[in-house]
């Protein structure tokens, strides 16, 4: 599913005056809007047909609204100041009572609780496995965090907002149970992979596939169920599918690559064990869990998406789309290279061992099941995320931004509430089907419901099967005996 030409994207200037944020406190239907100025109080009040309740703008804290006077929309113009209130706690931590997610954004608490289920399972492979296992476990929560911070925190890639959750961090922008996707995608299937005993120069594209497969379902329906939403307009994530980035599926496969061979090449560097099992101890384990955590960013930026992405796209104009299906073919060709080297030992096979037996085999099982179960039943018209969205404004300001080749492109800067281009939401559960005023960066969105919801179901359960057929493959039940020596 396509959108239209590239747009321009924007970042959100500073500015030191007034605040203002945005709390719902009824949900679809009686709704208004109450406003905070930035001398006294005024109140826009927009009560529809539906009723007299109210949305009401508030202080959201860490986040400033910075207003001046060339503001095109009214007599100033509101943007979000990305002031960190350290000091305050709410900025670090803040709840959401689950109830209030289950009335309003009843997908949105499911997808937590599957998660944190599916970390617990990864966390118990790490435990059980011992040695170099929990640092591996550790070491993906740390580039968990690095890569989330540097997404939220560096303007130029400040591009996505995740929805409330019940337990929010950093300025109410990072979901705790993202902080365990990265376990949940990386961590399993690195453990998969190491089950092939695959050369180094091999696994991590293995890796790389297999956290591919884990996410498909998941970007599709995360999107689609308003779980995050992406900025409008910037032309690194405009080529979509299924309203999905194509930078997402280089971006899971890029990092997740690059984790594993920092993993693996910290370890012979640092430790000088190769090993996937036999720890070298705590201090020489949490200089190489820190080096991948902190420089798979980088090095994927650097040697993946730079020459992959960035030089095909922004040079050439070349759709993501293609770029994409030759990563996977580059990727798909490695790992196929590598197993059809490898000698093979029909004498060292060991069967009648389950691929359920293995924490990544039953993840990706309740994983499949799960989004299986969300993309038939679920309605995403029924989803109202209520949240840190991209800043309502003017259709008319656009904004730079700095490719890593060092070209300028351009974005808008605000969401344009009456000429947008994201077809997962619009206002009709507002009242009288009217948007927040412009300037609002904290307000509710309304999901839409599934078009063509058959092909819906056909992608995704295609997607959940090919997943579950990669790792059944992996794990089906038999090792050679250097693999396994390699594995335990």
């Amino acid at each position: 599913m396509g959108r239209r030409p590239v747009g321009e994207l924007a970042l959100m200037e500073k500015g030191p005056m007034g605040e203002q944020s945005l709390m719902e406190t009824g949900l679809v239907g009686e709704q208004s809007l109450m406003g905070r100025g930035l001398v006294g109080e005024q109140s826009l009040m927009e009560t529809g047909p539906v009723g007299d309740s109210q949305i009401e703008i508030r202080t959201l804290p860490g986040l400033h609204i910075g207003l001046k006077p060339d503001f095109k929309g009214g007599d100033c113009v509101s943007q979000i100041s990305q002031g960190f209130r350290m000091m305050d706690w709410d900025w670090w931590v803040a709840l959401r009572d689950p109830r209030d997610i289950w009335t309003k954004h009843p997908t949105l608490i499911l997808n937590e609780i599957v998660f944190y289920v599916l970390a617990l399972l990864s966390l118990k492979h790490a435990v059980q496995n011992g040695g170099r296992w929990k640092y591996l476990w550790l070491a993906t929560v740390i580039h968990g965090l690095m890569t989330e911070a540097v997404s939220y925190f560096v303007p130029d890639v400040d591009n996505f907002w995740h929805a409330q959750s019940s337990v929010m961090l950093l300025g109410k922008r990072l979901p705790l149970h993202i902080i365990v996707l990265y376990p949940i995608i990386i961590y399993q299937s690195y453990a998969a992979v190491s089950c092939l005993g695959l050369p180094w120069w091999a696994e991590p594209f293995a890796v790389g596939l297999g956290d591919l497969l884990i996410d498909l379902p998941y970007d599709i329906l995360g999107i689609k169920l308003l779980w995050w939403t992406w900025h409008d307009t910037d032309p690194n994530i405009y080529d979509r599918h299924y309203w999905v980035p194509w930078t997402s599926y280089i971006f899971h496969m890029s990092f997740a690559c690059c984790f594993a061979f920092l993993i693996d090449l910290g370890r012979k560097a640092i430790t000088g064990n190769a090993s996937k099992a036999v720890s070298s101890g705590i201090v020489k384990e949490m200089a190489v869990a820190l080096l991948a955590g902190v420089f798979t960013f980088p090095l994927a930026v650097l040697t993946q998406f730079l020459p992959l992405y960035h030089v095909p796209h922004d040079i050439y104009k070349i759709h993501t789309e293609n770029i994409v299906m030759v990563q996977l073919a580059i990727y798909a060709f490695i790992v196929w290279t590598a197993d059809r080297s490898r000698p093979q030992d029909e004498s060292s096979r060991v069967y009648g061992v389950s691929w359920l037996h293995h924490e990544a085999g039953q993840g990706i099982l309740l994983n499949s099941l799960f989004f299986l179960l969300l993309v038939t039943t679920a309605k995403p018209e029924q989803q109202v995320s209520v949240g840190v969205h991209q800043t309502l404004g003017p259709c008319n300001v656009s904004e730079t931004l700095t490719s890593v080749l060092g070209q300028t492109l351009y974005r808008h800067t605000y969401l344009c509430a009456g000429d947008y281009d994201e077809g997962v939401f619009d206002w009709h559960c507002l009242p009288g089907a009217v948007p927040p005023p412009d300037g609002a960066e904290w307000y509710p969105i309304c999901g839409t419901p599934f078009h063509l919801h058959a092909e819906y179901i056909y992608t995704v359960a295609a997607f959940c099967l090919l997943g579950i057929a990669f790792y059944w493959t992996i794990l089906r039940g038999w090792e050679q005996s250097a693999r396994k020596a390699k594995y335990e």
